[in-house]
């Protein structure tokens, strides 16, 4: 049965929030839990809804980038940035998928009417979504102001023997508004507290690894907990607009239909999160919110793994842990570069490796408890973390003698401190988000070693460091206040 809904998954193309194929992925969910005697509950979000309906650039096929609106240019084509305004600007992606954003965001600024992305290898069209803006905020945007498309590598090619010509783009696109389903199925356990774990079920062209390989996990894992008995109830949710869905068009595209689900459901019953994004290959990599809750995981690993720290903020993981829950993110994201949102992320048999994680995933939840937890692993990282000045306070956190205030406590930390920031510059290439523990703490470390390097907190868009008018002795010090003020509402 789950080998058949497995095929039917596989042979549905390009599953986009709102869509009918997403209706349709959702009602073969739906289906499946229900044949395992599970109660399923559906929850409609509010989404935009992008179609690509097509895409040509003279007699050369392409695709349509997200979220670009139907759009016709005729223009003198270039492949110089810096020559391209009121030009067709002809680019090559690189290896780095993600630098289609920024390079997108450079044209905008250089004023060219058009961008064609041909790629860097053969064979293969890329969706990347693009703004126009230098931000990952989460309020509002605006439609991306010039057409953007992907070509293949060899077509790419015979277009540079047009610079300096007239080319015709064209790109024809269905932007409306839909709805969205996240699925939620619970499997009853015989300990108080829910864990919770998720995937999500949209993806950008055939997407195997991203992410119907972590939708099959939670199939798989639902079928195996349907059958036994388990010592925590599990609440398994597949969500929707992950790749992209949000109505307001926020430059931070990705993971919003987590962001409703946590902002419309009861979770406080939550002992802890697990997200299945692209976890496809050994080693699997693992992102924790915090230490506390990343190390006591790996103890139960079945597969070979790479402990990568704070939770990864490019999947529905930081959706949870911005809320202080203890999350876990498993994925292989960086691994995947070469197929990553591509027509050649297709089917491959990874079973053994499925059936492992399963595995794993129960193992932990049989084993969990507030005793279990790493909290001592927590406290050093904290305490190493944070400038000395601030030792006083964070050496509070360990007289805090009940187990469950403790984590609280813990929780508390990683909502306040733990944050998604870009190093340097929106507009340095090859550069992903990362979480970190404390940013101010960070820029007070990197002032006091010389570095003024630049750090963004994603999302909220703070720029914490450097404006040269402010002495780096002020910045300390407003800093160092800054992080006394809220750890002393913590502890």
């Amino acid at each position: 049965m789950l080998k058949e809904l497995l095929s039917e998954l596989i042979s549905i193309n390009e599953v986009i929030a709102g869509s009918e194929r997403e209706l349709l992925v959702v009602s073969k969910l739906r289906d499946y839990f229900t044949e395992l005697g599970l109660e399923v509950k559906l929850h409609p979000i509010n989404v935009i809804t992008w179609e690509d309906i097509a895409c040509d650039v003279d007699d050369y096929v392409c695709r349509c980038l997200p979220p670009i609106t139907t759009s016709e240019v005729r223009g003198e084509l270039t492949d110089n940035i810096v020559e391209s305004y009121g030009k067709v600007l002809l680019l090559s992606t690189t290896d780095f998928p993600d630098n289609v954003w920024v390079l997108y965001n450079l044209a905008v600024e250089a004023g060219a009417e058009a961008v064609i992305f041909y790629d860097s290898y053969p064979g293969r069209f890329r969706r990347i979504v693009v703004s126009g803006v230098w931000s990952y905020s989460f309020g509002s945007g605006r439609p991306p102001p010039i057409p953007a498309v992907h070509m293949r590598f060899e077509d790419g090619v015979k277009m540079k023997e047009l610079i300096g010509k007239y080319v015709e783009l064209r790109c024809k696109t269905d932007v409306r508004g839909g709805v969205g389903y996240n699925v939620e199925v619970v499997v009853g356990g015989s300990r108080e507290g829910e864990v919770l774990v998720s995937a999500h079920h949209d993806r950008w062209f055939t997407g195997y690894r991203d992410n119907v390989v972590g939708l099959y996990t939670l199939l798989k894992l639902a079928e195996v907990v349907s059958k036994s008995r388990i010592k925590h109830t599990l609440r398994l949710v597949s969500f929707t607009a992950e790749e992209f869905g949000n109505p307001n068009l926020s430059p931070w595209y990705w993971s919003y239909g987590s962001r409703e689900f946590v902002r419309n459901t009861d979770l406080s019953n939550l002992e802890f999160v697990v997200n299945l994004d692209t976890a496809c290959m050994e080693p699997i990599r693992v992102n924790a919110t915090g230490p506390e809750i990343g190390k006591f995981f790996i103890k139960y690993s079945t597969l070979k793994y790479s402990y990568e720290g704070f939770d990864h903020p490019y999947s529905d993981g930081i959706s949870f842990s911005s809320l202080g829950i203890p999350t876990v993110t498993l994925h292989n994201l960086r691994d995947i570069d070469d197929v990553y949102h591509t027509d050649l992320d297709t089917y491959y048999n990874n079973e053994s490796l499925i059936d492992r994680l399963v595995v794993w995933i129960v193992n932990v939840v049989n084993n969990y408890s507030l005793e279990s937890l790493e909290f001592k692993e927590y406290y050093e990282y904290l305490k190493n973390s944070l400038p000395p000045e601030l030792g006083g306070i964070v050496s509070k956190v360990l007289t805090v003698g009940d187990l469950l205030k403790l984590s609280k406590v813990f929780r508390l930390i990683s909502k306040e401190l733990v944050k998604p920031v870009a190093i340097g510059s929106y507009r340095d290439l090859n550069k992903d988000l990362i979480t970190v523990l404390a940013p101010h703490a960070l820029v007070i470390n990197n002032l006091r070693r010389g570095s003024r390097v630049g750090v963004i907190v994603a999302g909220d868009e703070e720029v914490l460091c450097c404006n040269p008018s402010i002495s780096d002795e002020e910045v300390i010090s407003r800093y160092i206040e800054h992080l006394k003020q809220v750890l002393n509402n913590i502890t």
